[in-house]
């Protein structure tokens, strides 16, 4: 990977805690963990019927120095939008490079 490619500042969300929903659902409340330069870029993108609604879903590859404890319970803060993370794989094993493979999904206006 030429590292020189990462110009997107990207931010690790940690979940921290969790409160409670207007269902009394416990969900988790994020805080920020660590920010760095990747490289992002755009994997595939779908759309889908679910409930009568449309909704589109596009999948990134990130990819990033490797960090150590970066794990698939936590989000990606990109450019004002959320990024579930769905794998973190260590290229090759050498603890130099993450490919972080995440997903956006568009809600429409609906909160989660």
């Amino acid at each position: 990977m030429d590292f020189s490619k990462m110009r997107h500042r990207i931010t690790f969300m940690k979940p921290n805690e969790t409160e409670k929903n207007t269902m009394s659902e416990n969900v988790p409340r994020y805080t920020a963990y660590k920010t760095v330069w990747a490289f992002v870029s755009p994997k595939t993108g779908r759309e889908y019927d679910e409930s009568q609604k449309l909704r589109a879903e596009t999948t990134y590859n990130v990819m990033t120095r490797y960090f150590p404890n970066i794990t698939t319970d936590m989000q990606i803060l990109f450019e004002g939008r959320t990024l579930k993370i769905e794998s973190v794989l260590n290229i090759s094993e050498h603890n130099e490079q993450l490919r972080i493979i995440a997903s956006e999904v568009d809600n429409n206006g609906k909160d989660d």
